[in-house]
């Protein structure tokens, strides 16, 4: 027994150094894996000028719509165009009758004539008192003559009674009296016929007034366009809008010129040109571009789309094109400046810290804070702290650690080929995009007569 411990004491410290020897074998053999880098694909940040075609959703509205009430109530007498007439401007669209405006009238009409006939009385009255004047001036004339002869011969003693030189004298003051009485009579008489000569006056512009009140029986085409709405028949009550809520007679639309109404989102906003040809299409017309031309802008952004409407204005002579058709903008947009693009892996938006790109550095990982822009050709717009040729992890995502080193294997971007027909869509879709100059190769301008002949080949 006791020899027997000595031999398990030793067997015990061989298998104690084996299984050590074992051990350090074990840890050579691991410590090379353990140094080995792990390998992340990169890619290089790129340079572009950002520009792609979206496509938007617009609204046809005619250059001009106008709902056609009366000026004044009345009922239809006659009306001459229906829905689908071709008018011009002035041309006479429907005729009213109202017995009212025509008593009004014919009162005014009334009074006038009235005035009139009190003022030839007037005037008769003036002339017979101008007459009556001049013929008191002569009697004063006379009178006063003989008088002064007389008085010159009562000088001489017993040629002329005394008494008789002072019946001459009253005789003259009298004729004086009577001259001042009539100028009186005919300075009157003169007010009243100018008193008149105004009444009459009135009374004829009053009378005018309601000849163009009564102008407004008939209702005329403010334009030249297209009668798109009747509502009103012979015999149907018509007033001005506003009262009583009568429906208007029929609306006319002016289809020469269009309006497309487009809404341009904020981030497009800013790269608005007034007076660039911008393609549209409708589905009446499928495969044909019509081209129109930025005329007005909103300058204000709606709160709850965030979006600017902005009009077009296409020529429209052959009518193919009409208010109501759903239509669909190809928007250009573009920045002035050239910008930087990844691919949409490379940057992280599902961590909750912030939004970056792993940038390999010197094979360290480094986070970079970015701002995205928009989607070309599948790759994403960034704005943040690199420059063109660095190069990012082509999956970046919150594991790779800031300071870890790893290996970086380079690889090319994807660019996506170009949809014959993009969408316009939230940041989460991935835009394509034509090429940017084979579009400005092709872009011209394209007029109506050439697009009629284009959508003619097509039906062919």
């Amino acid at each position: 027994m006791k020899e027997a411990k000595p031999i398990t004491l030793a067997l015990a410290i061989g298998a104690i150094l084996a299984l050590s020897g074992c051990q350090k074998e074990a840890n050579k053999e691991t410590a090379p894996a353990a140094q080995e880098l792990q390998e992340v694909p990169v890619v290089s940040v790129t340079r572009k000028t950002l520009y792609r075609i979206d496509e938007l959703p617009g609204e046809i509205q005619a250059y001009q719509d106008v709902a056609v009430y009366p000026k004044v109530p009345g009922f239809i007498d006659w009306i001459g165009v229906d829905r689908g007439s071709v008018v011009k401007k002035g041309q006479l669209l429907c005729r009213l009758i109202a017995p009212e405006l025509k008593a009004q009238q014919g009162e005014f009409l009334a009074k006038s004539k009235a005035v009139q006939n009190e003022l030839q009385e007037a005037r008769s009255r003036l002339a017979a008192a101008r007459a009556t004047l001049l013929e008191a001036k002569a009697l004063l004339a006379a009178d006063s003559d003989t008088y002064r002869r007389t008085k010159e011969a009562s000088l001489v003693p017993g040629v002329v009674a005394p008494n008789e030189v002072i019946v001459l004298e009253q005789k003259v003051e009298s004729d004086k009296e009577k001259v001042n009485a009539w100028q009186e009579n005919v300075n009157a008489a003169e007010n009243a016929v100018t008193s008149l000569i105004d009444a009459l006056d009135a009374a004829r512009k009053n009378s005018e007034n309601y000849k163009d009140i009564a102008d407004y029986l008939n209702v005329r085409a403010p334009f030249d366009g297209y009668v798109t709405e009747r509502n009103m028949h012979v015999g149907s009550f018509v007033g001005p809008l506003g009262k009583s809520a009568y429906p208007p007679i029929v609306r006319v639309q002016e289809l020469g010129l269009l309006r497309i109404v487009t809404p341009v989102p904020e981030a497009n906003a800013g790269g608005i040109l007034p007076g660039a040809p911008v393609e549209f299409t409708v589905s009446t017309h499928p495969g044909t571009k019509f081209v129109g031309t930025v005329a007005r802008l909103g300058n204000a952004l709606e709160q709850k789309t965030r979006t600017m409407p902005v009009e077009l204005n296409y020529l429209n002579p052959g009518w193919k094109v009409l208010p109501g058709m759903f239509c669909r903008v190809l928007w250009p947009t573009r920045r002035p400046n050239p910008s930087l693009f990844v691919p949409p892996g490379a940057v992280e938006t599902k961590s909750t810290l912030s939004t970056f790109v792993c940038r390999i550095k010197d094979n360290r990982v480094e986070w970079v804070k970015v701002e995205r822009g928009e989607m070309m050709q599948g790759l994403t717009e960034v704005f943040g702290n690199l420059q063109e040729g660095d190069l990012v992890a082509q999956d970046c995502t919150d594991a790779l650690k800031p300071g870890v080193s790893v290996k970086p294997l380079l690889v090319e971007s994807e660019v996506k080929p170009t949809a014959k027909r993009p969408v316009y869509d939230s940041h989460d879709t991935i835009y394509t995009t034509p090429d940017a100059e084979r579009i400005e190769m092709k872009k011209t301008r394209v007029n109506p007569g050439q697009e009629i002949q284009d959508s003619e080949k097509h039906d062919q």
